[in-house]
């Protein structure tokens, strides 16, 4: 294949003048609102999903925490892609491995509509997570390679409120899916949507990582470059930040399930609503973040949103403690871990990438492979709990708020004495 065809002009959009000169913000607002929704394709692949997961366990004859693995196995899945994405797009630039990724994303949604067991289902899974990871690589690189730190951080919580959208939607979405067509509609219209993300980058948007600025692919070099990233004392603290903050947020996607519809009663065709309060809480903070980090900075924004997520800890404690008598108890602390995740996300990426920017999709790569084990696995331990009550999913969320925090202040301040 010819990679220099996707530098070539043929693009309707230089990225370049449109980001750096800023002559033309609707052309630069487009790129954020294309970056958001290619951002969003894992968590609507992932929280569309999730109505149906009683329902698959039904047709399937199995327990619902085993068709939880079907989310907790996809976390693997894009774990792992990411790892190898990295180096890929840092040396065959970023939109061919989009192109490729995307297309078995497509390929894999269109094969779950066919398995007839939750194994098989679980299988395509991990394929389509392998597929999907390509996009989530392609995204953060992209956006290194037009901004730095503080604007990185202000564009990207741009493009995330532009991605929250897929899980505010995605439930009810899925539930609607799920009353009136059956969970299968929900992978079509996954392998529809993966085809028109990747026609609108390839065609509308283009290369943005030059010729020049490539790195030469080697598995020798780019495992010698993750051992470097990880040996990095800044870098390691966000993307170990990044960590807790996703298992937190696992935790939540796959318990959410059990905890409204099975113990509350809540009506799978409603369960997006409650799913959708934390959405927009995130939604608020993300906006806030954009308009405060140019003044305030990304260090004191992070600060500021673990301090929050650790009050939601604590507040689940106490919740957990009191035995959760009223669903009121599970939303109150769940919303305080879940809202300022985007802010922490954003600023902890940023922090990470302007760290370490000189290898941008590898940072990007083994960030969010950290990122999503973490909250595979954090899933599977809470599936192989088989919680019969939602303590466990607080109890969970509880712990990594608070550890993120912890661990945030412990380092800072011994950076500080040294």
């Amino acid at each position: 294949m010819n990679f220099n065809f996707w530098s070539s002009n043929r693009c309707s959009i230089s990225l370049k003048k449109v980001v750096v000169t800023q002559k033309s913000s609707e052309q630069s607002w487009y790129l954020i609102a294309l970056l958001g929704v290619l951002a969003g394709l894992t968590p609507l692949a992932i929280d569309m999903y999730l109505p149906a997961l009683p329902a698959i366990a039904d047709e399937f004859e199995t327990k619902v925490a085993i068709a939880q693995l079907s989310v907790s196995f996809y976390l693997v899945g894009f774990a792992v892609g990411q790892l190898f994405y990295g180096p890929l797009t840092d040396a065959f630039g970023r939109m061919p491995i989009l192109a490729v990724s995307l297309t078995v994303f497509a390929f894999a949604s269109f094969m779950a509509t066919l398995v007839n067991s939750v194994e098989a289902l679980i299988a395509m899974r991990v394929l389509q997570a392998l597929g999907g990871a390509g996009g989530s690589v392609v995204v953060m690189a992209v956006m290194r390679d037009l901004y730095q730190r503080e604007q990185f951080s202000r564009a990207m919580s741009f493009v995330m409120l532009v991605m929250n959208l897929a899980p505010l939607l995605a439930p009810v979405l899925g539930g609607f899916l799920l009353t009136h067509g059956g969970w299968r509609v929900i992978f079509y219209l996954l392998m529809a949507i993966a085809i028109g993300i990747t026609l609108a980058m390839l065609f509308a948007v283009g290369e943005t990582l030059a010729p020049e600025k490539r790195q030469r692919l080697s598995l020798k070099q780019a495992i010698g470059q993750y051992g470097n990233i990880l040996a990095h004392r800044q870098t390691r603290m966000y993307l170990t930040i990044g960590m807790f903050n996703s298992a937190a947020l696992f935790l939540f996607i796959t318990g959410s399930s059990y905890v409204y519809i099975r113990y509350f009663g809540v009506p799978e065709e409603n369960f997006g609503y409650l799913f959708g309060i934390n959405v927009v809480m995130m939604m608020v903070l993300t906006s806030l973040n954009a308009r405060y980090v140019a003044r305030l900075g990304s260090h004191k924004m992070l600060r500021i949103g673990l301090w929050i997520t650790a009050l939601g800890g604590v507040t689940a404690l106490v919740a957990a403690a009191l035995g959760t008598p009223h669903i009121a108890w599970v939303i109150g602390p769940v919303i305080l871990i879940m809202a300022p995740l985007g802010l922490v996300a954003a600023n902890s990426t940023s922090l990470s990438l302007d760290a370490y920017g000189k290898a941008a999709g590898s940072v990007a790569a083994i960030g969010g492979a950290l990122r999503f084990t973490s909250g595979a696995v954090a899933g599977m331990l809470l599936s192989a709990w088989h919680p019969q009550s939602p303590q466990p999913m607080l109890l969970a969320m509880a712990v990594c708020s608070v550890l993120a925090l912890g661990y945030y202040e412990l380092i800072t301040k011994t950076a500080v004495k040294e």
